[in-house]
This record gives C-alpha cells, sequence and structure tokens, in this order.
C-alpha cells in the first residue's frame, strides 16, 4: 500500500501476499498496521485511533501469551527439580538402607548432607515461586493497563462527538 500509494482491503492485501485468506484474522498486529497505513491515506482521525487501539491491544495479548508461556514453563521446571528431589531422597535413604546403618557420626554426617541438598533445594524452590509471582505481578499490571486502554479509547469517541 506505501508503494502504490493506494489503498488495499484485507482481500487484496493477502492474494498479493499469497497467503491464506484469514491470514490477517488470525495476525491482528498485521491487520491493525494494514488499517493504520488505510486511515493515514484518507486522513481518517477516528480510524487511526481505532486502528491505534487494535494494534496496542494485538501487542499486549502476544505480551500476554509469552508471560503466560514463560510462567508455564517455570512451573513445569518446579515440578521438575521437586520431583528429583524427591527421587534423589529416596535414592539415598535406600542406599544407606541397604548398606546398613554404619557408624553414629557417619549417620550424623549425611543427614546433615541431606539437610544441606534439602535447604538448596528449597533455596531454589523459592527463587523459582518468587520468580513465578513476579510474572503474575506483570500479567496483571498488562491486563489492567490493557482494560485501561479499551476504557480510554472507548471514551474518546464519545468525547469527539
Amino acid at each position: 500500500m506505501c508503494k502504490s500509494r493506494q489503498a488495499l482491503s484485507d482481500a487484496e492485501i493477502t492474494r498479493r501476499a499469497a497467503v491464506n485468506p484469514r491470514y490477517l484474522q488470525r495476525h491482528r498486529d498485521l491487520k491493525a498496521e494494514a488499517e493504520t497505513v488505510r486511515a493515514r491515506f484518507t486522513q481518517d482521525g477516528p480510524r487511526a485511533a481505532a486502528a491505534a487501539s487494535a494494534r496496542k491491544e494485538a501487542a499486549l495479548e502476544v505480551e500476554n501469551r509469552i508471560l503466560l508461556e514463560h510462567n508455564a514453563a517455570l512451573q513445569r521446571t518446579l515440578h521438575q527439580v521437586q520431583n528429583e528431589l524427591r527421587s534423589l531422597r529416596a535414592h539415598e535413604l535406600g542406599t544407606r538402607l541397604r548398606d546398613g546403618l554404619g557408624a553414629r557420626s557417619l549417620r550424623d554426617t549425611e543427614m546433615e548432607e541431606l539437610r544441606e541438598q534439602r535447604d538448596a533445594a528449597l533455596a531454589a524452590s523459592r527463587q523459582a515461586e518468587t520468580a513465578m509471582q513476579a510474572l503474575r505481578n506483570v500479567n496483571q499490571r498488562l491486563m489492567v493497563e490493557n482494560s485501561r486502554l479499551i476504557a480510554a479509547d472507548a471514551a474518546e469517541p464519545m468525547n469527539n462527538q
């Protein structure tokens, strides 16, 4: 559109790009960009404002999706670490029982090592939980900001009338 200085329909854009006709429906950020260019050509202020709002909303949705995926990955990692820790503890206990209960001082040393491992695992778990909470907070702030932007955009046409 920019090269030809001519507003094109969504159907014409997808035809020229040789992509699926529903491509712009799935990629709202690109659809919003096309609408912004069309509004610039027609010098339509309300249309440009609506396109800018749609672009912001699409960007927030992408960012939310990325944060949710990252949050899910952190949760999976946390569960894996917890399962590995349980497995290691069970293996250690089984090994000790199989080898017999050695001298009292040996058991005390092993218990101290297990306590240190437990403390390290708990610290790692707390760090992962803190990171997940931070991501939840960012996600919540983005959702609030998204709602605020949508409300502001909805109020803007009323003020312009």
